[in-house]
């Protein structure tokens, strides 16, 4: 086969890879718009190489790394220093364990898939993790091997190749790891290399390198790209804006946060602002063998980057397998609503800012009830954002029977950011006089994401023709779902606040309505074990409750209940249109 041939057939693959990863064209836009650079400043001289522009184009974006491209100019320290700043690099820390006990068929996907990454402008920094030695000797030999063969992998394919960095990190006067100097880190990057960091420190007080755990290495180069390290020498250190740190990545046979009270026994999405005390408790409390110490100091490591990191930073931790995946099919019987391309998790979360299945999908709509192979193998962790729920489900329980209830106007909310809210994301404005008319009597929690980023109101509903008094029968219903515009499709603010409903507020079920055209319905869709257009309206009622049809189809009288109040509740818009919500 001619190199010609070999290079199409590389292409190809890596467009199929590609494709699977990402999910529509709003994602690939976005993807896009995340990698411009920002205006460059003018009067200043333009590096020697001559590009133009370094803002990714459509039609650049599965070339080759530009550095690959671009012909090899030796330029002078001070034009070297212009163009880092001018140019934003884009870098994921990648730690990836136990490199020496892998199959090699796994070694050489990892390699394709840091490779690709690297195509799409996302300068992969790997660190290796081995076992601890006690002889330090046999330590550093065991991370040379396991570079040596990870660097083999990646230079058959990527065509800047890899370099393996032993000498990068040094103690600090804290006694922290640190970056001893930073362009051995920044230069093999720059030029589309691929650095391999060993986990070793210069000990100036021992005058040797000693091994520190690689956790304390992807930290130590968190500080340093981050810009959170600040020089004692004077003058402006050039080139640390130009650097993005964008995800810190682990490859970890462990696999995923695992979680003892999900139904998917898997963490699909980790809020650490929410949700890490109450993890690293049900972790380290937990007796479930496939939880382990590993995971809770995976779980550590992320919360200490990230906090170090913008908002839009995230945390990916994956097994060898899946970060090998390249867009395989597998056989395994599912559902068509579950059925998916499997999806390189790696690229999905670069291109979409996402996990490969949303964290708020059940179960059964990823085939896992009928599949004997764990379809989530994945966690995306993000700093994220803090969920108020009121009343809080752990000390008060959401039931129809408990009074008083909770209004609007109660001080804990914010009433003109959550009207804002439900104006912005509805793209209406709220009669707001009358619509707390309507709940104020009827609340049974609301749900507030963030700064008012995202939110949810419920209420219970009373069916037409059933007396106030029998509380069995009125209706958990979700009155208000809102998101920002600024917020929507970014960061799972809305899985967040769905989660937050229905497995802290509503977990035996809720229902709600929608506009039969409105586009959110297969979002809607997939969240819901069922739905139903309503006859003779334009509304789809969508529920979570469980068993609210029988085996045959019949209507339950709960389900007559939902259909029943999803048909008559009655809009509270400023506009006075009786258009569907």
């Amino acid at each position: 086969m001619s190199e010609r041939a070999k290079q199409r057939l590389a292409d190809r693959d890596f467009f199929i890879n590609l494709l699977s990863s990402a999910a529509t064209k709003r994602d690939a836009k976005a993807y896009i718009s995340r990698l411009k650079s920002p205006p460059k400043a003018t009067g200043k001289q333009k590096p020697a190489d001559g590009s133009s522009d370094s803002q990714v184009e459509p039609r650049d974006l599965f070339g080759r790394t530009r550095a690959s491209n671009a012909s090899p100019v030796f330029t002078q320290f001070e034009n070297e220093q212009e163009t880092e700043e001018e140019e934003t690099l884009h870098v994921a820390l990648v730690k990836i364990s136990n490199v020496t006990t892998m199959a090699e068929n796994l070694v050489e996907g990892i390699a394709q898939t840091l490779s690709s990454l690297s195509r799409l402008s996302m300068a992969p920094c790997v660190v290796l993790e081995e076992p601890l030695q006690p002889d330090p000797s046999k330590a550093r030999q065991q991370l040379t091997l396991a570079a040596n063969r990870l660097v083999a992998a990646i230079d058959s394919v990527h065509e800047s190749g890899a370099r393996t960095l032993d000498n990068v990190l040094s103690f600090g006067t804290d006694g922290r790891s640190q970056v001893f100097m930073r362009k051995l880190l920044t230069r093999p990057l720059r030029r589309g290399r691929i650095p391999i960091v060993l986990p070793i420190a210069y000990s100036t007080q021992q005058s040797r390198a000693v091994s520190v755990s690689a956790d304390e290495a992807i930290l130590a180069l968190t500080r340093e790209l981050s810009g959170v390290i600040v020089r004692p020498q004077g003058g402006t250190q050039q080139g640390y804006k130009s650097i993005s740190l964008e995800r810190v990545i682990i490859v970890d046979e462990t696999g995923p946060i695992p979680s003892t009270k999900a139904v998917d026994k898997r963490h699909v999405f980790v809020n650490l602002e929410q949700e890490y005390s109450a993890l690293q408790e049900e972790l380290r409390s937990s007796t479930d063998h496939v939880v382990s110490q590993k995971h809770a100091s995976n779980l550590k490591m992320f919360k200490e980057a990230l906090k170090m990191l913008p908002a839009s930073s995230s945390g990916l931790l994956t097994t060898p397998i899946e970060a090998a995946n390249s867009a395989r099919v597998t056989d395994v019987g599912v559902s068509d609503v579950g059925t998916r391309r499997q999806k390189n998790p790696l690229i999905h979360n670069l291109l979409t800012d996402k996990p490969a299945y949303s964290s708020s999908l059940p179960a059964g709509r990823l085939g896992q009830e009928t599949s004997s192979i764990p379809v989530i193998t994945s966690t995306v962790v993000k700093r994220g954002m803090p969920v108020t729920v009121l009343p809080n489900p752990d000390a008060q329980t959401w039931t129809a029977a408990s009074k008083p209830r909770l209004e609007l106007t109660d001080p804990r909310i914010d009433l003109d950011r959550l009207t804002y809210l439900i104006d912005d994301s509805f793209d209406r404005k709220l009669d707001v006089e009358a619509y707390l008319k309507r709940v104020n009597d009827r609340i049974a929690g609301v749900i507030i994401a963030g700064e008012y980023e995202g939110g949810a109101i419920l209420t219970w509903e009373t069916p037409p023709g059933c007396p106030e008094s029998d509380m069995d029968r009125l209706v958990p219903y979700l009155d208000k779902f809102a998101v920002l515009k600024r917020s929507q499709g970014a960061g799972g603010v809305a899985d967040i606040v769905f989660n937050a409903m229905v497995r802290g507020g509503f977990p035996r079920g809720v229902c709600w309505r929608s506009r039969k055209d409105n586009p959110v319905n297969k979002w809607y869709f997939e969240r819901s074990r069922g739905t139903w257009k309503i006859p003779d309206t334009n509304w789809t009622m969508f529920w979570t409750t469980p068993d609210i049809l029988d085996g045959s189809g019949e209507k339950s009288r709960t389900f007559l209940d939902y259909e029943t109040v999803c048909r008559t509740v009655k809009p509270t818009w400023a506009d006075g249109k009786k258009i569907a919500d």
